[in-house]
């Protein structure tokens, strides 16, 4: 294999559209919460290509650490080519230099998630492999950072209401890298890891994914209960129940399954975040033809943003 379809290969390409949406979903956030219309494109863009260059540095570091031989989420394991890791840092090198063009938030986001990234993979700190460190840099990173920068660039507020929504997000982004773990206990014990399907089975990793989602759901709930999130989006409720169901039954299957099961709980989130921001959406334009405020500031609450981010 040539050098440069082995670093394709391992930039695992068909993760990024997850990165692009946790992105765009903050993006979103800001522009509902809000109620106003597009602004924000060019910063958008930096940070679009800051995160996508993030994504490639992380996966060539992660590559260049493990050099994996089993089955790999999205992907699949090839030899890793001499000066990998150096590519990797070129590719974060230009995640900093994207950040800084967005102003000081996003390049605070940009500077953080990069640290993480080099702590996540660098063979001194190996964060991967540890029982804490691994998830906090997913929660931390992809949960909480890469979505505020999507935020920062549509101008977003700040209120207790986008504090809950990141929390989801957070839970939401702890339960997919638990579950995409599931099916490499081998390998990381091989390694020496401590990740959490290293020291207890896959068993324990896709109930941990369960209750990450489950609270996550509960929230959400919470919100709609006391009028922060349109009631409309309680018709994604039987799309939860598919992807719960779709983990209890990779949980029963032998050695924590395949990368084939993770691919299938991606799609059954995407699909679910797709009938959320449609209901959203339908319920934004209904508000927009009634004559009344639009998006979320037409909730039946609104809570007051503490500030802006600029």
């Amino acid at each position: 294999m040539s050098r440069t379809r082995a670093l394709t290969t391992l930039a695992r390409p068909r993760m990024l559209p997850l990165v692009w949406m946790a992105v765009f979903f903050g993006f979103m956030l800001g522009h509902w919460e809000a109620g106003v219309h597009f602004r924000g494109g060019l910063h958008l863009a930096l940070v679009m290509l800051g995160w996508t260059a993030l994504h490639v540095g992380t996966m060539w570091l992660n590559s260049a650490r493990d050099r994996d031989t089993g089955p790999v989420a999205f992907g699949e394991s090839v030899a890793v080519p001499p000066h990998t890791a150096r590519f990797a840092y070129f590719a974060l090198l230009i995640t900093l230099l994207a950040s800084v063009l967005g102003g000081p938030i996003i390049a605070a986001c940009g500077l953080l998630t990069v640290v993480l990234s080099v702590l996540y993979s660098h063979p001194t700190s190996a964060w991967k492999g540890h029982p804490i460190g691994g998830p906090f840099v997913n929660i931390v990173g992809y949960g909480i950072l890469t979505p505020l920068a999507g935020l920062t660039a549509a101008l977003g507020g700040v209120s207790p209401r986008t504090i809950a929504v990141f929390t989801m997000m957070a839970l939401a982004m702890a339960g997919l890298y638990f579950a995409a773990q599931a099916f490499q206990a081998d390998e990381d014990r091989a390694r020496g890891d401590r990740t959490l399907v290293a020291t207890h089975g896959p068993a324990v990793v896709l109930r941990t994914t369960r209750i990450l989602f489950g609270t996550a759901v509960a929230l959400a709930l919470a919100g709609m209960a006391i009028g922060w999130f349109p009631l409309p989006c309680l018709i994604a409720l039987p799309f939860v129940w598919r992807v719960d169901r779709h983990l209890v039954a990779w949980s029963r299957t032998p050695g924590g399954g395949s990368p084939h099961h993770a691919k299938v709980l991606v799609q059954r989130l995407v699909v679910l975040l797709a009938v959320l921001v449609t209901a959203a959406v339908t319920e934004h334009i209904y508000d927009l033809l009634q004559g009344e405020l639009p998006a979320g500031l037409n909730t039946r609450r609104v809570p007051e943003p503490w500030f802006t981010l600029r």
